[in-house]
C-alpha cells in the first residue's frame, strides 16, 4: 500500500464535503481573509525548531523507510519564509532547504497561508462552504495561472493548479488545518502528485497565546515508478525573533 493512500483518504473526504458545500458570500469570503491575516501577523517575526523526518518509498522494493532527519532553527521573518542552524542526522549543514537533493517548495511555515490569504482576498477562484459540528471548510481551485505554489523538481520551477482546503474552528474562529493538491504538473514534469497539509494549534509563546503551525506533512510521487517521498514536519520550541533568538538567517540577521 502507498504511503499516500491515507492522505488520499483524506482529499477525498475533503472534496465530498465540497460538492456538498454551498457557494461562499462575499461576507464569508471577507471573513475567512480576515482570519488568516490575523494568524499570519500572530506569526511574524516568530522562529521554532523545525524537525523534518524525510521518507523514502518504492513498493516494489519494500515499505516506507526513513533516510534521514533535518533539524533547523526556522521562522516566517520580514514575510518570507527563513530556515538556518541545519543540521543532517546531527550533523551541521552549510547548505539551505533548497540546496538539499530533491525537489523543492515554497514554504509551509508561513508563505503557504500568506499565499492563500491573497488568493482568497483576490476573489480570483468561487468558494465552497461545508460546515460540520465543529469546523467550516472552505474549498477551491487555484487555476495554473493564478498558482503562486513555486515547486523545483531537478532544477526546473512549476507552478501547478491545485486544490485547497482551510479548514476553520468554529469555536476559536482560527484555522486549523490547510490542504494543497496538485495532480496535473503539466508537460515535462516526472512528478505525478504534489500535496501539502499543515495542521495549526494554539500555543503560549511569551504570554500570548498564538495560533501557530505544529505538523505538516509535504509527498510527492513518480509518475513512470512506484516510488515516493514524504517529509513530516514537526515545530516547537517557538520564540520571538530578536527579542529572544539569536539567529542569523540568509536574509536577515537578529539583535546580537
Amino acid at each position: 500500500m502507498k504511503s499516500w493512500v491515507i492522505l488520499q483518504a483524506f482529499l477525498l473526504l475533503s472534496m465530498s464535503l465540497a460538492g456538498a458545500g454551498t457557494p461562499a458570500t462575499r461576507t464569508e469570503r471577507q471573513q475567512l481573509t480576515a482570519i488568516a491575516d490575523s494568524q499570519l501577523a500572530e506569526l511574524r517575526d516568530l522562529t521554532c525548531l523545525k524537525t523534518v523526518a524525510r521518507f523514502h518509498e518504492n513498493t516494489a522494493e519494500g515499505p516506507l523507510h526513513l533516510v534521514d532527519v533535518i533539524d533547523a532553527v526556522g521562522g516566517y521573518v520580514n514575510g518570507r519564509d527563513e530556515d538556518a542552524l541545519m543540521t543532517r542526522n546531527g550533523r551541521q549543514l552549510k547548505r539551505t532547504m533548497r540546496e538539499l537533493k530533491g525537489s523543492w517548495s515554497t514554504g509551509e511555515f508561513g508563505a503557504l497561508l500568506a499565499e492563500e490569504a491573497e488568493f482568497v482576498a483576490a476573489g480570483m477562484a468561487p468558494l465552497t462552504v461545508t460546515e460540520t459540528p465543529d469546523l467550516w471548510v472552505v474549498s477551491y481551485r487555484v487555476p495554473a495561472a493564478d498558482s503562486m505554489w513555486d515547486l523545483e523538481i531537478g532544477g526546473r520551477h512549476f507552478r501547478p493548479g491545485y486544490e485547497a482546503t482551510v479548514s476553520v474552528n468554529k469555536a476559536s474562529n482560527q484555522i486549523t488545518a490547510i490542504t494543497r493538491y496538485a495532480d496535473d504538473m503539466g508537460p515535462g514534469c516526472a512528478v505525478a502528485h504534489f500535496a501539502w497539509t499543515v495542521r495549526y494549534e494554539p500555543r503560549r509563546i511569551n504570554q500570548r497565546d498564538l495560533n501557530v503551525p505544529v505538523h505538516a506533512r509535504y509527498e510527492n510521487c513518480q509518475k513512470a515508478t512506484d516510488e515516493c517521498d514524504v517529509n513530516e514536519i514537526v515545530f516547537t520550541g517557538y520564540r520571538e525573533f530578536r527579542a529572544e533568538a539569536n539567529v542569523t538567517f540568509a536574509h536577515v540577521t537578529s539583535a546580537q
